[in-house]
């Protein structure tokens, strides 16, 4: 049974490990303002006078936005964009507010996508992680038995007393 949790553990860290770093292995394309559909996440570039308009909004002068594609008309774009979060670490409930900007002050859109290259490198690099360690252990999801000795020699204890000590000024 203890074996069993080492693997179940040893298999939810490398997932755990895999998720996190497919989620940096996304990068940014340029594409054409039509080139977008709703709905997908995007960053422009704005003109240094929207860029102007949009601080008081959005809490920061930068001429980069990020967000999401709301709708393109012939005369602009509307995004939803995430409004800044007093608190530090709130991000999954952070409000959106809905912006439009006009075609003339857009210079640039870059559409967010995954890097295949990157990802595929990571992904190569985990698994070849994985395999090392689990060779350097002897597991046995490689074939191997472990170490050979006797059944003493290969036990583990059960559980591992802690000690608490309470001290009161």
């Amino acid at each position: 049974m203890q074996s069993s949790f080492l693997a179940t553990a040893r298999a939810a860290t490398l997932g755990a490990a895999v998720s996190l770093g497919l989620a940096g292995c996304y990068s940014y394309a340029a594409v054409p303002p039509q080139g977008a559909r709703a709905g997908e996440r995007v960053r422009i570039r704005v003109s240094g006078a929207e860029a102007e308009r949009l601080e008081p909004l959005l809490g920061e002068g930068d001429r980069r936005i990020e967000g999401e594609l709301l709708e393109q008309s012939d005369s602009g774009i509307a995004l939803g964009v995430a409004l800044p979060s007093p608190a530090p670490g709130a991000l999954a409930g952070r409000p959106q507010q809905r912006i439009m900007i006009p075609k003339t002050d857009l210079q640039e859109m870059q559409l967010l996508r995954l890097d295949k290259l990157r990802t595929s490198l990571l992904v190569g690099g985990v698994a070849a992680i994985a395999i090392a360690v689990a060779a350097s252990k002897g597991s046995s999801l490689l074939g191997s038995g472990g170490s050979g000795g006797s059944p003493n020699e290969n036990r583990m204890p059960g559980a591992v007393p802690l000690r608490w000590r309470l001290v009161l000024p």
